[in-house]
């Protein structure tokens, strides 16, 4: 497994280097023209309009160009990349289903906390309007483990449907929430660790440089994801499976799902077919979590919603 930074770093980065040529991009992409009329070029608000029209075709569009070959298309297309699949939470939107309990909130709060506010005042005179402190409900944070799989060649479906997954998570956080990320194949690499500085939407910058490998070591994957779980600062973290349920390597996963402690184990299924369906659903029900289709990549906002609701 790989996880200090440093090697991970590495790793992408000679991954990353086997990138797609203009012609690769136009022999996959009868419409690149379109969206890129000439090298170095993408037109933005092309790509977004493609996008409302048709959100899986277009993010398999713009995975492939944020592997071009081209730089300056490459990193236009990871910048709208984020733009489109980590929108800015509106007001209200980071709030969530089930129990909650009175807290110190930044806002929207009931009644003002007085020695909250001038604890964060002390500093400085007069108080600042981001200096106040509220009393109000609020639900518990989360800690999210994303645990990918990147057997085989990461690449269409697979690739949009982990970003897709990735950004998802990402758009839904609070700043109390935590969110790691790990890829396996026959080997397991932590691309984002639970307490990582880095905005969450860098992720997808990693998932964007990965190319993965050939035999697919579910245990693997999943023990390197609950390490992780048990850095959490919550009671219960909860580890999101992007998984067909197979796998040719190593031991049965579900076993190891089912010593996972205090984290669930949910599976994200993104096979429809008589296989896949019954394996993940044993593996969440090992680890105490759901089971929750995930067929195309535009499902995925509601597939994370259904399995953490």
């Amino acid at each position: 497994m790989v996880t200090d930074p440093k090697e991970v770093e590495e790793l992408l980065r000679d991954q990353a280097r086997r990138t797609e040529t203009r012609a690769d991009l136009q022999r996959r992409h009868e419409d690149l023209e379109q969206v890129s009329p000439t090298v170095g070029v993408l037109d933005e608000a092309a790509v977004a309009g493609a996008y409302d029209e048709d959100q899986d075709a277009t993010v398999d569009l713009l995975a492939d160009l944020a592997r071009a070959t081209d730089p300056t298309l490459r990193a236009a297309a990871r910048r709208l990349a984020v733009r489109l699949l980590v929108p800015p939470a509106r007001a209200g939107e980071t709030e969530r289903r089930g129990s909650s309990r009175l807290t110190t909130v930044a806002g929207d709060g009931l009644d003002l906390d007085l020695d909250a506010t001038l604890e964060r005042s002390l500093a400085h005179r007069p108080i600042r309007a981001e200096d106040l402190r509220w009393r109000g409900w609020r639900s518990p944070a989360r800690a999210l483990i994303l645990l990918v799989d990147a057997s085989g060649s990461v690449a269409g479906k697979p690739l949009t449907t982990a970003v897709t997954t990735a950004g998802a998570l990402a758009a839904g956080l609070r700043t109390d929430d935590e969110l790691a990320v790990v890829a396996f194949w026959s080997r397991a690499v932590v691309l984002r660790h639970l307490h990582s500085p880095a905005p969450a939407s860098a992720v997808l910058d990693s998932l964007l440089d990965l190319r993965g490998g050939s035999t697919t070591d579910l245990a693997l994957g999943l023990r390197v994801a609950l390490t992780q779980a048990t850095a959490a600062r919550v009671p219960h973290a909860d580890v999101l499976v992007l998984t067909d349920g197979a796998w040719n390597e190593g031991e049965d996963p579900a076993p190891i799902a089912g010593g996972s402690g205090a984290a669930r184990v949910h599976t994200l299924v993104t096979v429809d077919d008589d296989e896949a369906r019954p394996s993940c659903a044993r593996l969440a029900a090992a680890g105490g979590g759901r089971s929750v289709p995930l067929y195309k990549p535009s499902d995925a906002p509601a597939a994370v919603r259904a399995v953490l609701r």
